[in-house]
């Protein structure tokens, strides 16, 4: 049974690959088909079954065209409802697309913003991307994550499908509801150097002088410190106090 599902996801990848070696020019195979196959790799099977190609394959160009420009440093965010026309495919939902530095936490704190926004997830797509983009940040190679190409930025796509939403002023405002989570996890992860830098110099201070409090209880606060610097504890924030 898992044989031929995996048979199956790679047939369905191999037409939506297809299609766009049909499509689009030449010098631009390459790099696209790279960016497909990572794009629809880890998704569950189950969770493309009954798309067409066309659709599937709509959907990656549209992402991979979105991909095509961004500074290092920044996200690209957007929420869009596709029709063939304007967008070369469509969908019955609406799409939100981000593209940003990889980092922790960022997939669990979008779907989080969408879901405190009331929209559904339909689908959910998110691999990490290792790329070369050149001095403009336009993107130039596509490669495995981890794939060790000096240079090479680690990037995270995220397309979601979402309950369609009409009303162009609600989708500008979560465009902006996800810019700000995006600024906050970042602001998080640069800050978790420090805040574990605190926590150690906290540590020692017991050592060099310690709060006046019972022997013991300056070890278990110790302990408990250690213990959270051990990789068991989340640090978003922190507010310092004196004794």
């Amino acid at each position: 049974m898992a044989l031929r599902v995996e048979e199956a996801e790679a047939a369905l990848i191999e037409s939506v690959c297809s299609r766009l070696r049909d499509h689009i020019a030449p010098e631009r195979v390459d790099q696209c088909e790279a960016f497909v196959r990572q794009l629809y790799h880890w998704v569950p099977h189950g969770d493309l079954a009954g798309r067409s190609p066309r659709d599937l394959y709509g959907a990656a160009m549209a992402v991979w065209d979105f991909a095509g420009h961004r500074a290092p440093g920044s996200a690209s965010v957007r929420a869009y409802n596709p029709g063939l026309a304007e967008h070369g495919w469509q969908s019955t939902n609406t799409i939100v697309e981000v593209v940003t530095d990889h980092m922790p936490f960022l997939v669990d704190s979008v779907g989080m913003e969408l879901s405190r926004r009331g929209y559904g997830i339909q689908l959910s797509i998110h691999p990490v991307i290792d790329v070369l983009r050149d001095a403009d940040g336009r993107l130039a190679a596509v490669f495995p994550a981890g794939a060790g190409v000096t240079g090479a930025l680690t990037e995270l796509v995220m397309q979601f499908e979402v309950d369609r939403d009409t009303e162009p002023e609600r989708l500008e405002q979560l465009v902006g509801g996800i810019r700000r989570v995006l600024s906050d996890v970042r602001a998080a992860v640069e800050d978790w150097p420090m805040m574990r830098q605190r926590i150690r110099e906290i540590v020692a201070g017991f050592v060099s002088a310690a709060p006046p409090l019972d022997r013991s209880e300056v070890e278990e606060v110790n302990a408990f410190l250690e213990w959270v610097d051990g990789g068991n504890f989340i640090f978003l924030g922190y507010a310092s106090t004196t004794w």
